[in-house]
């Protein structure tokens, strides 16, 4: 997936997660519920796992940069592609959540 059709896939989704959400936190009737908090709590847990995940794939990529910087196999080219591919590991765990969350919240 490039990084233009990943950056906007993700953008529909957690608007559609995010609209979902605030209806579900800001109802004074169900903020009390166990559902509620339950989604609070996994909302929370998904952002964490997400940013760690994302941390550990951009530092693979940034360790494949370096290695073929350090062989001599990167052209002028390859950098740019390099730090884009890093950005690009770093978000998709986070993109991968954002379309589950919108396809889950989105039946209901």
């Amino acid at each position: 997936m490039s990084a233009a059709t990943l950056s906007a896939s993700t953008a529909v989704a957690s608007a559609v997660t995010i609209t979902h959400r605030m209806m579900l936190l800001a109802d004074p009737a169900t903020i009390w519920d166990l559902s509620t908090r339950g989604e609070a709590m996994q909302m929370i847990s998904e952002k964490l796992d997400a940013a760690t995940q994302g941390s550990f794939d951009a530092a693979m990529e940034a360790g494949r940069l370096a290695l073929r910087s350090a062989t001599g196999q990167l052209s002028h080219d390859d950098v740019a592609h390099g730090l884009l591919a890093i950005g690009v590991a770093a978000a998709r765990p986070a993109a991968r959540r954002a379309r589950a969350n919108a396809r889950r919240l989105g039946r209901t």
